[in-house]
C-alpha cells in the first residue's frame, strides 16, 4: 500500500537519525503531510503514536549499547536523554522495568531494520502461567558471590548460570539446609546490588530463613536477605523435559521483560528484589524427567 511505503520511509528516517533530536515536524515534512495528518497516519498504520515510537526506538538502540559495556549516563546522553534519571524513567515507562533488570535477563541484539509488518505483528511467545499474589515478608539465607554480567551470558538462566561460575551450588545448598533447617523445602536465587556501569552483581542462592533460626550460623560467604511483602507477579515456567529446562527459564524471563511488563497494567517495583523459587517441581527425577519453577517479580500499578 502507498501509505505503508510512506511509513516505511519514515521508519528508515528515524533509524538513520536515531542519535539526533528527532522532531515530529521534520518527519511530517519529509513525508509531505501536515503534522496532524502524519501523526494520524503513523498511529493508524503502526498502532503506535509517532513520538512514542521514536523514544522506544532510541531506547532499543541505547539498550544494545549498554549490553556492549556502555555507561548508562554516557549512553543516555548519546540518545538525547539529559540525565541518568530521565533515561531510567523513560525506560521504565516504555518497558515496565529498569534498564538494569532488562540487561541482566535479556541478551540485547542490535536492532534490526523496522518494517510496518514487524510493528503490526504479534508474536505468540511461550506458554506460561502468571498470578498476582500478595506475599508476606520472609528472609533468605545462603551463599553469596560476586560476578560481572559481561562475562556471564544469560544470567536469567539460573541452572546454566550455576554451570558457568566457580560456585559449588550443591555443596552450598547443603550447607544452607544444614545450618538453617527451613520448615519447607525450597531454594531461592537472587541477583542483587547490580552496578549499572560496571555490570557487577551479587548472586545469592539460599533457603528460607525462619524467624527463630540462629543467625550465628550465617558464615562469612553467606548473606541474609529480606524479601519484603507486597504484590508479586508469579510466573510458572512451562513443564518441560529436563534438557530443555534451562532454556525455558531464560525464555520466560525474556517473555516477562519484553512482552508482559510493557503490555500489562503493572510496572516493575525496583524497591523490592525479584527472585526465583525452586521447589519439588524442580526435581525432574520425581516427575518423569519434567521440571518447572516460579519467577517472582515485584510489581505495582503503573
Amino acid at each position: 500500500m502507498e501509505y505503508d511505503e510512506l511509513i516505511r520511509s519514515g521508519l528508515d528516517y528515524i533509524d538513520g537519525r536515531i542519535t539526533e533530536n528527532i522532531r515530529v515536524e521534520e518527519l511530517a515534512r519529509a513525508a509531505g503531510y501536515s503534522v496532524y495528518h502524519f501523526c494520524r497516519l503513523f498511529a493508524s498504520v503502526t498502532g503506535t503514536p509517532v513520538m512514542a515510537y521514536v523514544t522506544r526506538r532510541k531506547l532499543e538502540y541505547a539498550l544494545y549499547d549498554l549490553s556492549r559495556g556502555g555507561r548508562i549516563i554516557d549512553v543516555a546522553m548519546d540518545y538525547g536523554f539529559e540525565t541518568h534519571a530521565g533515561f531510567t524513567k523513560a525506560f521504565k515507562r516504555h518497558f515496565g522495568c529498569p534498564p538494569s533488570l532488562y540487561r541482566l535477563h535479556v541478551i540485547a541484539h542490535k536492532p534490526v531494520r523496522a518494517t510496518v509488518d514487524s510493528l503490526q505483528s504479534k508474536n505468540g511467545g511461550i506458554t506460561m502461567q502468571v498470578q498476582i499474589k500478595e506475599m508476606q515478608p520472609f528472609f533468605v539465607a545462603g551463599a553469596a558471590s560476586l560476578h560481572s554480567m559481561p562475562n556471564v551470558k544469560g544470567t536469567g538462566d539460573i541452572p546454566a548460570f550455576w554451570n558457568t561460575v566457580s560456585m559449588d551450588h550443591g555443596k552450598n545448598l547443603t550447607r544452607a539446609y544444614d545450618a538453617f533447617a527451613p520448615a519447607k523445602h525450597g531454594e531461592f536465587a537472587l541477583c542483587l546490588d547490580i552496578d549499572e556501569n560496571t555490570g557487577e552483581f551479587t548472586y545469592v542462592l539460599g533457603v528460607a530463613f525462619d524467624a527463630d533460626a540462629d543467625e550465628t550460623k550465617i558464615e562469612p560467604d553467606m548473606r541474609k536477605i529480606e524479601i519484603p511483602g507486597g504484590s508479586y507477579a508469579v510466573f510458572t515456567t512451562p513443564k518441560v523435559p529436563n534438557a530443555q529446562y534451562p532454556q525455558s527459564i531464560a525464555d520466560t524471563w525474556a517473555e516477562i521483560i519484553t512482552r508482559w511488563l510493557p503490555e500489562s497494567p503493572y510496572e516493575y517495583d525496583d524497591a523490592r528484589p525479584s527472585f526465583e523459587a525452586y521447589d519439588e517441581r524442580d526435581h525432574a527425577w520425581l516427575h518423569d524427567n519434567m521440571a518447572q519453577m516460579d519467577i517472582c517479580v515485584p510489581v505495582k500499578r503503573g
